[in-house]
């Protein structure tokens, strides 16, 4: 039979109204003739009762020291669990026969760095027998364990990691992210209501959008289908949009594949860092750079008491654009976008296919409009050529 993999997030399997809609996507995938493995996340969000940071907030009112990362992930993982079982036992109510797993149950296993983990090794072969009988697999998101059998969570996304990891472990003939939005948008749709979502994506400017803003999936859930070279899909649980196709070259509405924004950051910059003092605070490895006029770097506020004295700082936004090679985009013609609105531009870095722009944080909105509706390629001759070599 073919193999499908289903990942539900918190939102999806919130009420008993919407695991009702995830269990009809469930059966129809069932009786379909496929194999059906689901990956599900902790039921809801912070307040909720079983939601992971409702979990951890009961660890943070034990009077005391700061409980281990150990002891964290021990807490955080029974929100998965809690919603495999729920799920699993709705499941059966129906008439499939469902089991629900742990994530070690399920053969995941990681290395040892706790709230932070990666994913080292799949073993399948506890799901196969499941599906063997007939039954759908129901697996807990975001967990593993590590060589000593000690519970490790996989981070941020860490359910979405689940799905991906599992679906190319076992060569699912598809891997299906269901989230409350219907796919991937060019940009944060919060900022433009009618912003398209995209039909495909490929992997490549997807990680980069994901590493710099964009939330739809978290960028080590990509790492882990660039491993498995597994393409999947981004869907909405409460539609039959198609939703967009991660890991096939895709659109690029004006060329471009997307736009990202962070906010509530800090550019730091001195004339000269011959140490590279400032590359250690980088919120990431694109977001440093040292040229002939100074040295800049961003980072969040956290980190600010670590800044040289002689440094400047200013508090910015960063707008991450990727973009079609053919599509005849430059720095310079993004810079001329912002000119033209008078948004200025207090740093920029390049990052692969695209740039990253630091702005005042108060214009980042009108200046992701500004991006969006500008004529940012310029199909001629001359510049095909340049942005060829």
């Amino acid at each position: 039979m073919p193999l499908v993999v289903q990942k539900y997030g918190g939102t999806s399997v919130s009420t008993e109204e919407r695991r009702q809609q995830v269990i009809g996507k469930i059966i129809k995938s069932k009786e379909a003739g496929n194999d059906v493995v689901v990956v599900v996340s902790a039921m809801g969000r912070k307040g909720d009762p079983y939601a992971t940071d409702t979990l951890l907030e009961m660890l943070k009112s034990v009077p005391g020291k700061a409980p281990s990362d150990r002891t964290k992930d021990m807490i955080a993982s029974c929100g998965e669990i809690i919603s495999s079982c729920v799920l699993a036992s709705s499941i059966e109510e129906h008439g499939y026969a469902a089991m629900p797993l742990t994530g070690f149950q399920a053969g995941i296993q990681t290395n040892n760095e706790f709230t932070n983990g990666l994913v080292e090794k799949v073993d399948t072969s506890r799901i196969r027998q499941i599906l063997a009988t007939g039954a759908i697999a129901v697996v807990a998101g975001f967990q593993g364990c590590n060589v000593e059998n000690d519970l490790v969570t996989l981070g941020r996304g860490g359910s979405d990691t689940t799905a991906i990891a599992l679906g190319g472990a076992m060569n699912a003939e598809e891997v299906i992210i269901y989230t409350d939005v219907p796919g991937i948008a060019y940009t944060d749709p919060r900022i433009i209501p009618s912003v398209p979502f995209l039909k495909s994506i490929d992997f490549a400017p997807m990680y980069i959008l994901a590493r710099t803003g964009a939330k739809v999936v978290h960028y080590r859930a990509i790492e882990t289908a660039i491993q498995f070279n597994r393409p999947f899909w981004v869907r909405s649980t409460f539609s039959e949009d198609p939703g967009t196709l991660i890991g096939q070259k895709g659109e690029a509405p004006g060329g471009l594949f997307g736009i990202s924004l962070m906010k509530d950051l800090v550019l730091a910059y001195r004339k000269k860092d011959p140490c590279k003092l400032l590359e250690e605070l980088a919120v990431n490895e694109w977001f440093y750079r040292q040229h002939p006029q100074r040295a800049s770097v961003i980072l969040s506020p956290e980190k600010v008491w670590k800044v040289p004295a002689d440094c400047q700082i200013k508090e910015v936004s960063i707008i991450t654009l990727q973009w079609d090679p053919e599509a005849g985009i430059t720095p310079e013609t993004v810079a001329t976008a912002l000119d033209s609105h008078g948004i200025v531009r207090e740093a920029y870095f390049p990052v692969p296919q695209g740039g990253a722009w630091a702005i005042e944080s108060a214009r980042s909105k009108e200046a992701i409009l500004a991006l969006y509706r500008a004529p940012l390629h310029k199909r001629t001759p001359e510049n095909r050529e340049q942005t060829s070599k």
